[in-house]
């Protein structure tokens, strides 16, 4: 989560898909859930104002839609957040839950997507294609933007890109109290 500007392009498709640390996948994982939702959101918008419905649909689709919010984004979001170092207490508060119950609903998953292989994931296998796709949706998509300030591409956060961009990776993970690069200097 960091305020400083960054000039420097980044192709994160020219990174080695070792330099990305496990913050930076759960990161491009969740842009990549968010986008796929908002196309989501997107196309029942379509279909209420094309009259394309019939009859329940509205209801039916509506619940797919916050069912499938729910289950994937929202542990998407956990899974970053836990992976950048985010107590259970701090989650728990979020989501208005104890501790213990967040962990319990969340732990597991936590753990079996920290034990997720390159050959298991392809976020993992080949993050920077994910990154670049992240980075066009944010910076290039307009249909959910609610500000006019300039959007960054995710790559350029990234800590797989931090020796490019000159980002201070320890002041963000100290920031964030996440986790910090291994493939750099800081």
């Amino acid at each position: 989560m960091s305020s400083e500007t960054v000039t420097v392009q980044v192709d994160p498709q020219e990174l080695p898909a070792d330099s990305f640390t496990e913050s930076d996948i759960a990161r491009i994982e969740l842009v990549s859930w968010g986008e796929y939702r908002a196309a989501d959101f997107g196309k029942f918008a379509q279909m209420v104002s094309e009259d394309l419905a019939q009859a329940g649909d509205y209801v039916r689709q509506a619940a797919r839609i916050v069912g499938s919010v729910e289950t994937v984004f929202l542990t998407a979001s956990v899974i970053a957040e836990r992976v950048r170092g985010t107590s259970w207490e701090v989650i728990a508060e979020a989501l208005r839950m104890s501790a213990a119950d967040a962990e319990k609903r969340w732990g597991d998953v936590e753990a079996r997507w920290r034990r997720t292989s390159r050959a298991d994931s392809l976020y993992r296998k080949d993050p920077g294609r994910h990154a670049a796709s992240a980075d066009r949706y944010i910076t290039t998509d307009t249909p959910y933007q609610f500000t006019t300030a300039t959007r960054l591409p995710l790559s350029a956060s990234l800590d797989a890109a931090a020796h490019l961009t000159g980002r201070d990776v320890a002041a963000a993970d100290h920031a964030f109290a996440g986790t910090a690069c291994t493939h750099c200097s800081h």
